[in-house]
């Protein structure tokens, strides 16, 4: 049994990739040569062959009431392998998954029942590998990970699968032997929000897991804005050790030196200048004897110096003000004939202008999602979809249908509408349903992609 016993799985003789028919007939053998039953009366041996060399795993996945659910995982490399299992250990419904470490792919088959592998042997070939062996969803509001959520998976022909997102997961969450193709994603977070979409599921075909992205609409709080608890702060780096001093050099100087040093230096400088200018301010309201003066002691000597009285000499008035008709009263330029000037010409020219800008063209700028950063144009009618044939093509988001929205102008300015998509169509976080009226600064969710409204 794979893990109980610590027994290496066996690999068969070495075949050529190439020669995949000759699999067939080398598990053939080995099953003749290795009867299903080995010694222990419990201890089954199944023979399995895939289509060529490469990195493979093999993993028991115990059912239900089973005396040893963790089975030990393990490797190999030919074409052809022999593993030892005891049945009676695996509960109810056991099954065996092959991994292809190369394409990320899995094979998964039962130990019983009518789908059982026949007389010891599972002989493999390329589509029986339609399980992912890791599907991660990473759910986003902005670009930044989503806190807490709750992920259903629904595959077409296969149980759903149910998993919940915590701040500690950063917005990812993973999912083990996936089946490929369609099926349905809901994610239900914030205040009891739900986002639901249809995804065609392929494989990668290379090693890791595949990350599907999810972008919610609705507002909702994201990792950033959690507090790090005290057990995720990172702690602060205890200095580091004086080195031992070298004898004969000079010993350093406490504060000579970095950030430290120099405010030092400007404060010391500061106060100095203040010390200064107190000293001077004292020396001449009448040094100590008037300040014992103030004091009530009486002091003998010649008077402090009071300094005289400046005396106040009104300013002068303005030289007055000549009217010149000829020109203008506000930038002083001469008048034409017309009466204008200079500041009309520049109002003119300034309103032709601002009329200029008001005609830029009307588009699409993305923000959020593959197409961030995108701008693409919009005139007249125009469709947005995955196809080709779309007037806006956005073909590298998959949960986006072929033909999934159309924006057209009508009398009273642009409209968009949603062309029987999937997962819809949604102006400033809601869906619609019918024919929306734009404004500029509108924001469009079109399946994952995000984009802003300019006219």
């Amino acid at each position: 049994m794979i893990g109980s016993y610590g027994r290496r799985i066996r690999s068969g003789a070495r075949f050529p990739a190439a020669l995949g028919g000759l699999s067939a007939l080398a598990c053939a053998i080995l099953a003749v040569q290795s009867p299903a039953q080995t010694g222990s009366a419990h201890t089954s041996r199944l023979t399995v062959s895939v289509p060529r060399q490469g990195e493979y795993m093999v993993r028991l996945l115990p059912g239900k009431g089973a005396k040893d659910p963790h089975q030990l995982p393990s490797e190999f490399r030919e074409a052809v392998t022999q593993v030892d299992y005891e049945l009676d250990q695996l509960g109810e419904g056991p099954r065996i998954a092959i991994d292809n470490m190369s394409t990320g792919e899995t094979a998964i088959r039962p130990l019983t029942g009518e789908r059982a592998p026949k007389k010891g042997v599972l002989d493999l070939k390329e589509i029986d590998f339609d399980h992912l062996r890791e599907l991660q969803v990473r759910v986003t509001y902005k670009d930044k990970p989503v806190t807490v959520a709750r992920v259903e998976l629904r595959p077409r022909d296969a149980a759903p699968r149910v998993g919940v997102l915590d701040p500690t997961m950063k917005g990812i969450l993973s999912f083990s032997d996936v089946p490929l193709g369609r099926l349905r994603l809901s994610v239900i977070y914030g205040n009891k929000y739900t986002q639901t979409q249809d995804v065609e599921l392929a494989s990668a075909r290379k090693p890791g897991p595949v990350v599907l992205d999810v972008a919610v609409a609705n507002r909702t709080s994201t990792v950033d804005q959690v507090s790090p608890s005290p057990e995720q702060t990172p702690a602060k780096p205890e200095p580091a050790a004086a080195a031992p001093a070298t004898p004969g050099a000079p010993a350093p100087r406490a504060g000579s030196g970095g950030l430290t040093g120099l405010l030092g230096t400007v404060l010391g400088l500061i106060l100095g200048a203040g010390a200064i200018w107190l000293l001077y301010r004292w020396s001449t309201s009448g040094g100590m004897a008037a300040t014992l003066q103030k004091a009530g002691i009486e002091v003998s000597g010649p008077p402090a110096e009071t300094p005289a009285p400046t005396p106040w000499t009104p300013n002068a008035p303005p030289p007055p003000v000549v009217a010149d008709t000829s020109r203008c009263q506000f930038c002083g330029e001469p008048r034409n004939a017309a009466g204008e000037c200079a500041c009309s010409t520049t109002a003119s020219t300034t309103a032709g202008a601002a009329a200029g800008a008001a005609g830029a063209s009307p588009r699409l700028i993305g923000n959020g999602g593959v197409y961030s950063g995108s701008i693409f144009a919009v005139g007249g009618a125009v469709t947005i979809g995955r196809d080709a044939s779309c007037g806006i093509a956005l073909p590298q988001d998959n949960s986006i249908s072929r033909t999934h929205a159309a924006l057209r102008q009508d009398a009273n300015g642009f409209v968009i509408e949603d062309r029987g998509s999937s997962n819809g169509v949604f102006v400033n976080g809601v869906r619609i349903t019918a024919e929306r009226p734009l404004r500029s600064g509108d924001e469009i969710q079109i399946g994952n992609s995000r984009f802003r409204f300019e006219a």
